[in-house]
């Protein structure tokens, strides 16, 4: 019957969920059993490999930029000043404003007293970052490539502590650091996406790495061997996600990547709501583009069913957040639809499932402070884990169009994320508003509605599930159409 419709939806979302949010614990068992003797090791290899400056392999260092006069000569003092034997620097400028003046003069400077970098411009942004990294490359023949986005700031040994590890290891095409953060303090949002960022670095990062399962360069931060890029087809510009779909493809060619969870690069983290929904946006839609492109591909593959498995897991995460929606949508219909106990009896029933499910992503942060930080760990998850909740339950409404768009094909022009640098009086770059906001807190006031239904049926446990949907979907939608930031705190 028709009615029942909504209840076959919400049971298929519920049900998918709770395996995503299962699979946590198997991610963090894979970290649990490898995370021990990392760091020594990547200690002994850096010993064992140590670069010689007067043979050390050519460098190229890549720092796409487009319209970022907020970081750019930031980032390029920072690259400029690695210390490495064998180092060109491009800074690969597509910008159209102020910016361009601001690079030409800090890399005049800086060539000027013996620094081997140039700035590189394009007559069109084709292909956006995936056509400047490529563009680049064809002028250069380097035989690694370390790529920097605008707002990071690489450590002065990094080439040092990278370089060594392609020597140690056969087919080895990227070596990737760990993000960190140069804002983490700034506010409660921030300090909230920091606990998220490093759940991925730390965790999910270190478990696939070290446990021979597919992984991927994170666009920044890291360095590739041309070799696997050109073997696997260079950089490609039909996905927002350019790095993830070259990263699977060297993989299913044989190369594997290597990530380091003691090098750290700090970076800004989005303090603004509409600057982060962008980023996030960007990377579902990204990452539902490449699984349509790549899982086909991965699984006609001749590597283990586990490795399959992983992948899948790993390209399609992004889609928990259309089944969440589904869930916030559908939930009140179910009670408004059947006169009879039953259906809302279902949704019940996936409570205690669902919890436990729930709980995986947030035991896998804690899991990630307390190793970035056994003293303190804790402390930072707990104060810092309401907020992440609600920016993960606000955030479904953006990231389920992202996922749609993906899988049916809308194409959209790759978008980089507003950086605000050291300017924190104002933030000008955020785009032109969208309904978004407005979808946001018609959402807020529904899953509202939806828990005072769930609470005059007595079934008080389900009612803060659907009490933390409408508080952050409320959140980005207020925060989103004012323009404005978490106060700083």
């Amino acid at each position: 019957m028709i009615e029942n419709i909504p209840l076959a939806i919400y049971a298929l979302c519920s049900a998918v969920l709770i395996i995503y949010g299962l699979h946590n614990y198997f991610v963090m068992y894979l970290f649990l059993k490898k995370r021990k003797g990392i760091n020594e090791a990547n200690a002994t290899t850096l010993e064992t490999f140590k670069i010689n400056d007067s043979d050390a392999p050519e460098v190229l260092t890549q720092v796409p930029l487009y319209n970022e006069s907020a970081v750019a000569e930031r980032v390029i003092r920072a690259v400029a000043a690695i210390d490495y034997p064998n180092h060109t620097i491009q800074i690969l400028d597509d910008s159209n404003d102020d910016t361009i003046a601001l690079v030409d003069k800090v890399v005049k400077e800086l060539a000027d007293q013996g620094v081997n970098i140039e700035a590189i411009r394009r007559s069109d942004r084709s292909g956006y970052k995936a056509g400047a990294l490529d563009y680049g490359l064809g002028k250069n023949n380097a035989p690694y490539i370390a790529i920097f986005d605008s707002d990071f700031i690489p450590p002065k040994d990094f080439l040092r502590r990278t370089i060594p590890h392609f020597q140690a290891q056969e087919k080895c095409c990227v070596v990737q650091a760990r993000w960190g953060h140069l804002n983490e303090e700034e506010n409660s949002f921030t300090r909230a996406q920091s606990v998220g960022v490093n759940g991925h670095f730390v965790v999910e990062q270190v478990a696939r790495s070290y446990n021979g399962y597919f992984l991927n360069f994170n666009g920044t931060a890291g360095v590739w061997a041309r070799e696997a890029i050109e073997d696997a087809g260079g950089w490609n510009a039909d996905t927002l996600t350019e790095d993830l779909d070259l990263s699977y493809r060297a993989q299913l060619k044989g190369w594997k990547i290597h990530f380091l969870p003691d090098l750290v690069v700090p970076a800004e983290l989005p303090s603004f709501y509409r600057a982060f929904r962008s980023q996030q946006f960007r990377w579902a839609k990204g990452s539902m583009q490449t699984a349509k492109k790549i899982l086909p591909k991965v699984w006609g593959a001749k590597i283990p069913l586990k490795k399959k498995i992983e992948a899948s897991f790993h390209l399609t995460h992004y889609a928990i957040h259309f089944c969440m929606l589904l869930q916030a949508v559908l939930a009140l219909p179910i009670i408004l639809l059947h006169e009879q106990p039953f259906g809302v009896t279902l949704v019940a029933w996936f409570a205690l499932p669902m919890g436990v499910a729930m709980l995986g992503p947030s035991l896998l942060y804690l899991v990630a402070e307390k190793w970035i930080d056994p003293e303190t760990g804790l402390k930072t998850f707990l104060t810092r884990l309401p907020m992440l909740l609600l920016i993960g339950f606000g955030i479904c409404l953006s990231n389920a169009r992202a996922c749609t768009e993906g899988i049916i094909g809308i194409k959209s022009p790759f978008v980089r994320t507003p950086k605000q640098g050291d300017n924190t009086s104002i933030f000008k770059d955020l785009g032109k508003a969208t309904l978004m906001p407005i979808f946001e807190l018609t959402m807020a006031a529904l899953t509202l509605v939806t828990a005072y239904f769930y609470f005059e049926l007595g079934m008080v446990g389900i009612v803060p599930f659907f009490l933390t949907y409408s508080l952050g979907f409320a959140m980005f939608g207020y925060r989103s159409l004012s323009g404005s930031k978490t106060k700083r705190s």
